[in-house]
């Protein structure tokens, strides 16, 4: 049953890994040749009227650092992935705790390795998520 959930875990990495470089690499092309439309300017609006109009202001711009981390969406199905292959170690693990044998500490170094890497990639994830949040607001 390990070899299963060992091998099916790697299978899976394998091809969630390539699908997502061919989505990225699909959404990076056709985004390159779309035609890029004339975004209607904030000055060509129309102006607000109300009491609070006058108080209201626009966000300000988003800072350069913002704006670069705002491009980091891929890193979710990375995250994701890495999740998969997180609980599927652990459930090894799991069943591996319950043989005669003692499981290897390298095992339990990587499963350790890989859950820490999966927490990095989900913070940043995140914090790709909330700039890309406040780019678009501003």
């Amino acid at each position: 049953m390990t070899y299963f959930l060992v091998m099916g875990g790697l299978a899976l990495s394998v091809c969630l890994t390539l699908g997502w470089a061919l989505w990225r690499a699909g959404r990076w092309l056709f985004g390159r040749l779309a035609p890029r439309r004339a975004s209607p300017s904030r000055a060509a609006a129309k102006p607000r009227r109300g009491a609070g109009a006058a108080r209201r202001s626009a966000p300000s711009r988003a800072w350069r650092l913002t704006r670069t981390l705002a491009h980091l969406g891929g890193a979710w199905p990375l995250a994701l992935l890495a999740l998969l292959l997180y609980g599927g170690t652990r459930l090894a693990a799991h069943g591996m705790a319950a043989r005669p044998h003692e499981a290897p500490d390298a095992f339990h170094r990587l499963v350790e390795a890989l859950g820490w890497g999966t927490a990095g990639l989900a913070g940043l994830a995140g914090v790709g998520l909330s700039a890309a949040w406040r780019s678009r607001r501003a």
